[in-house]
């Protein structure tokens, strides 16, 4: 398997959410739902620039799901406040979708629940895989009915741990607040060429009172974050220990174990269906951890479709994939699992013939 580029331009990544808003039509309705679409923002930039648009504080918009800024995203938040149609219209004119980072807002309802994260039903993509060899366009090409289910390791992919083309170190930022080292969260924060770096070398106070400054559900972001670098170490290493089908392999620094089969996966899914981890969100003026349960190993089906040859990769190929995963996923994991796989399975028919 070579290395597909998987987001050679935003356009490549679309995602929208998929989730189900209680409506209410009374006068006092609590919230306003907005349908926000962007690109080149993360979802934290994004709802501290409506806050500030509306005059309002940050933690009176939220979101069900975090969307990253190289693609083109599309999700909801809710507003603890009535939103006229004029300042949408307002905030519009300012960030008018065109070549470069834009963000578009329009209503989606009233209701009178506040969104929290986790509450979506999950995500549909739409990913334009670039830069296959002519090997792995063949494979594609030969995927019965241009449909394959795919069973494979939930991990927490690379974006979890860094932006995009950025080094990977939130998880770091997270261990560093956790041990109670703020200067050297901020320290490693200033390198991570993220709109909270940037923020974080403007900074010339102490690291106490950045931190205290800062955004409350990016710091607890950062913890989260630390947790899910520890979950997927342990899944990788429960992975080894079912089978020895599986490969070790590094992606942006951080290493991973992939099933080149399904045998590990469903030993794994018999055995150990669900992993804890600690969750950190601050809620009512208060940093808060709980403990979580996520599943090891999830299941969805790809769609394949317009295997040709690359018009950004000369003497290369890209194809189209679509699939539904279940809030908290990663479809670059996903992708990455899928190709493996389908090179695996070639060799093995090889080998056996």
């Amino acid at each position: 398997m070579g290395n597909p580029v998987v987001k050679a331009v935003p356009e490549d990544f679309v995602v929208r959410e998929v989730m189900a808003l209680p409506q209410r039509t009374s006068a006092d309705p609590g919230h306003t739902y907005l349908n926000l679409r962007k690109k080149g923002f993360t979802t934290f930039e994004a709802m501290d620039l409506i806050a500030r648009h509306l005059a309002l504080p940050a933690d009176a918009v939220s979101a069900a799901g975090l969307k990253d800024e190289d693609g083109v995203t599309e999700q909801t938040l809710s507003v603890a406040a009535e939103v006229p149609s004029a300042l949408l219209d307002a905030f519009n004119r300012r960030w008018t979708p065109g070549t470069g980072r834009w963000l578009a807002l329009g209503h989606a309802g009233v209701g009178a629940r506040r969104l929290g994260i986790g509450e979506l039903l999950g995500n549909a993509f739409l990913l334009t895989l670039r830069g296959l060899e002519a090997d792995e366009a063949d494979r594609l090409k030969a995927v019965p009915r241009g449909e394959a289910p795919l069973l494979f390791a939930n991990h927490y992919d690379t974006q979890r741990f860094g932006v995009a083309g950025g080094p990977k170190v939130t998880h770091l930022i997270g261990q560093a607040l956790l041990d109670g080292d703020p200067e050297l969260a901020l320290e490693l924060l200033r390198t991570s060429e993220s709109h909270e770096g940037g923020l974080a070398l403007e900074h010339t106070g102490s690291a106490e009172e950045f931190f205290a400054g800062l955004d409350q559900r990016v710091a607890a972001f950062y913890r989260t974050a630390h947790s899910s670098y520890l979950w997927n170490h342990r899944l990788g290493r429960l992975l080894e220990q079912h089978g020895p089908e599986v490969v070790r392999t590094e992606r942006e620094g951080l290493g991973y174990t992939y099933p080149t089969t399904a045998r590990p996966l469903l030993g794994l899914l018999d055995e150990l269906p669900e992993l804890e981890y600690d969750k950190w969100r601050w809620s009512d003026g208060a940093l808060r951890r709980t403990v979580s349960r996520r599943p090891t190993v999830l299941q969805t089906v790809v769609t394949v479709r317009d295997v040709e040859p690359d018009d950004m990769f000369g003497g290369l190929w890209k194809c189209a994939v679509s699939f539904m995963l279940p809030s908290g996923a990663y479809a670059t994991n996903a992708v990455s699992q899928f190709l493996l796989r389908l090179a695996h399975a070639q060799r093995a028919v090889l080998t056996a013939s």
